[in-house]
């Protein structure tokens, strides 16, 4: 029987794989090394040399520019311009909204001051107007007085309608009925009548069938005084009613006192007279005067 031939071992394999190879990691760094210096501590040297280096060439750089910078002349500041106004931004002043506030006030002042001033005068009265005066206080302290503005002053040649019966003012005849004191016994026209108070004369009127010793005291208070005149009036509301520009009283009585205050208080007197200082004569219309609804 042959014998089995016995190969080499595992221990024998085993023992050629445990030879040392050398490896990279064992491998001794090049060059020669300076005797008792760590290899780590020679690499780090190196580094710090080359940052040193470097540091220095960057200051020595660095004093350079500043020289450089040094050597150049010295100017003037650059000068800064101010950044100029924008029309867009400027301020306007507001012109038109001004205006129209200050002719708003004008316009309320306005409104005010004449309603004060009517207020104090009267309606429609004017102290610079001679046919609008205001009324005057003597007048108005006499009880029942009607004060009331005629403005209209034309000279017609035809009837007017007037707004007041008998009339206190408007359109007349260019002829002036005599009123020197001058007792009419018939009705003469308004048209007459009313340019003798626009003279500054007081007209008294009654109501015709009037008791005689009424008309009696009316005509001795007219007769001879001067800027009066009297005349009946058909139609008349009350006994008697007296007339000067812009006032009229009625009464019933002649011995009323308020006819001698009235007479003395508007006769000729410059502040209700349109035509203060002009002449009452006529001595044709005296002879032959107007009769009523037909002026002359």
């Amino acid at each position: 029987m042959a014998q089995r031939k016995s190969g080499p071992s595992a221990s024998t394999k085993s023992g050629g794989s445990s030879k040392a190879s050398p490896g990279k990691a064992g491998t001794a760094p090049k060059g020669p090394t300076k005797p008792g210096t760590k290899p780590g501590t020679a690499a780090r040297t190196g580094t710090a040399g080359r940052a040193g280096a470097t540091a220095k060439a960057g200051t020595a750089a660095k004093a350079g520019g500043a020289a450089k910078a040094a050597a150049k002349p010295v100017g003037r500041p650059p000068v800064k311009k101010k950044p100029g106004k924008s029309i867009v931004n400027q301020k306007q002043t507001p012109w038109g909204l001004i205006a129209t506030t200050v002719l708003i006030v004008l316009f309320a002042a306005g409104i005010v001051i004449y309603a004060v001033a009517n207020h104090k005068s009267g309606p429609g009265s004017d102290p610079n107007d001679p046919y609008r005066q205001p009324e005057i206080a003597s007048a108005k302290a006499v009880s029942g007085m009607h004060y009331k503005v005629e403005p209209d002053h034309t000279h017609v040649t035809t009837t007017v309608n007037y707004d007041t019966t008998p009339p206190t003012g408007g359109n007349h005849s260019l002829n002036v009925a005599d009123c020197t004191g001058t007792v009419y016994p018939n009705a003469i026209a308004n048209e007459n009548a009313v340019h003798s108070l626009e003279h500054g004369a007081v007209w008294i009127t009654y109501k015709p069938g009037l008791a005689a010793d009424q008309v009696s005291t009316l005509a001795k208070l007219v007769t001879g005084r001067e800027h009066t005149l009297m005349s009946p009036y058909p139609g008349l509301k009350s006994n008697i009613s007296l007339q000067s520009w812009n006032y009229q009283l009625f009464v019933d009585n002649a011995s009323d006192s308020r006819i001698v205050e009235f007479v003395a208080a508007l006769g000729n007197n410059r502040k209700t007279t349109p035509e203060f200082g002009a002449s009452c004569a006529n001595p044709n219309f005296k002879k032959n005067p107007s009769t009523f609804g037909n002026p002359n």
